[in-house]
């Protein structure tokens, strides 16, 4: 299959092309580098992949990407609350905006597959568990993107190509782009580095998937062609911050737990999420234990290979502000990424 992997230089991007490729598929990835613009995709990539720069909210460069693809997968965008919080417009234009005009240009050049990277944030605060058929929540700007992208992209894509939204849990692990910011992997890398694990809160529940687990998981979706809204991870993997915390201590030898508020105000974020939907489409996807993804990325800090883990490349807020004061990224007006914008402030109205 020719499979277009838009955002492919990103943590799971590169892992996702490792795989694929792996597989036997023909794989273009394209992707601005926003984060690590000086990179050498090569580096990052094999080079059986083709890559493209190009920025995700270009038309054309979409629509030529797109050309003759049997699958087209929309993985970038800025990740995470805190960097959403750095130029909500930008956000927008990267998360929903984006999405919609690949849709747009996946659907002018008869693709028949359109893959869109969602996450179980569009949960928010939940009792009980979650699936599929729950109504969102979203708590903030990132998950809001995802929502409305969801929303929209039956529209854009019309009926000529299938959709599939894949709503992550929190993927931990190692990859060729690595990335420490999200919960495990930062307390893990701040284990290595210091011996101490900062934890605020603890009761939090958060539902946890290795990033070669969604590699794979997107490798069965695209070559069956599954369709719909599917929470990617595992029952086994729901955790709570606190027990993430006692799990990555007993992987670190000599790693202790500093204990701050009983709750984290800044994160309200609290769900338990079914995988049953996933299990029996893909039986056995996503088996990789918290324990595994932990011990991977404390080891690539204590191997030296991860210097210094509180550099910004490695944190997507900090990368982010970093590339738009150096003008590396930037908004777009007028076109499809205002009419956006205009839907986006319609739904949410903004801060």
């Amino acid at each position: 299959m020719r499979i277009v992997l838009l955002g492919g230089a990103g943590y799971i991007g590169t892992a996702a092309t490792r795989h694929l490729i792996d597989l036997g598929h023909h794989v273009t990835v394209v992707d601005g580098l926003i984060y690590r613009p000086s990179d050498d995709p090569a580096r990052l990539l094999p080079g059986a992949a083709d890559f493209v720069r190009a920025d995700l909210r270009d038309p054309q460069a979409l629509l030529s990407a797109a050309d003759g693809a049997d699958a087209v997968v929309h993985l970038g965008g800025v990740v995470g609350e805190p960097a959403s919080q750095v130029d909500e417009r930008l956000a927008v234009e990267l998360n929903y905006a984006s999405p919609l005009i690949a849709a747009d240009a996946a659907r002018r050049a008869g693709t028949g597959h359109f893959v869109f990277f969602s996450s179980c944030s569009v949960y928010g605060m939940h009792e009980g568990t979650v699936d599929e058929d729950t109504a969102p929540n979203p708590l903030g700007i990132y998950a809001r993107t995802k929502v409305l992208a969801e929303q929209h992209l039956p529209r854009e894509l019309g009926e000529q190509a299938a959709l599939t939204s894949l709503r992550l849990a929190t993927v931990h692990g190692s990859s060729p782009r690595q990335r420490l910011d999200s919960v495990v992997n930062k307390m893990a890398a701040t284990a290595a580095a210091t011996g101490r694990i900062p934890l605020n809160g603890g009761g939090q529940r958060r539902p946890l998937v290795h990033v070669r687990d969604v590699a794979r998981v997107l490798a069965g979706v695209v070559e069956q062609r599954i369709t719909g809204a599917l929470n990617v991870g595992s029952d086994a993997e729901n955790h709570t911050i606190a027990d993430i915390a006692e799990a990555v201590a007993s992987v670190v030898p000599g790693a202790v737990i500093d204990r701050g508020p009983e709750r984290d105000e800044a994160d309200a974020r609290d769900y338990r999420v079914s995988f049953a939907q996933l299990q029996k489409v893909l039986p056995g996807a996503c088996p990789t234990p918290l324990k595994d993804g932990a011990r991977e990325v404390a080891d690539l800090v204590l191997a030296g290979v991860v210097g210094d883990p509180t550099q910004d490349q490695y944190d997507n807020h900090k990368g982010l502000v970093a590339a738009v004061a150096a003008g590396k990224v930037r908004r777009r007006d007028g076109g499809d990424c205002e009419q956006h914008w205009a839907g986006y402030r319609a739904a949410w109205g903004t801060r």
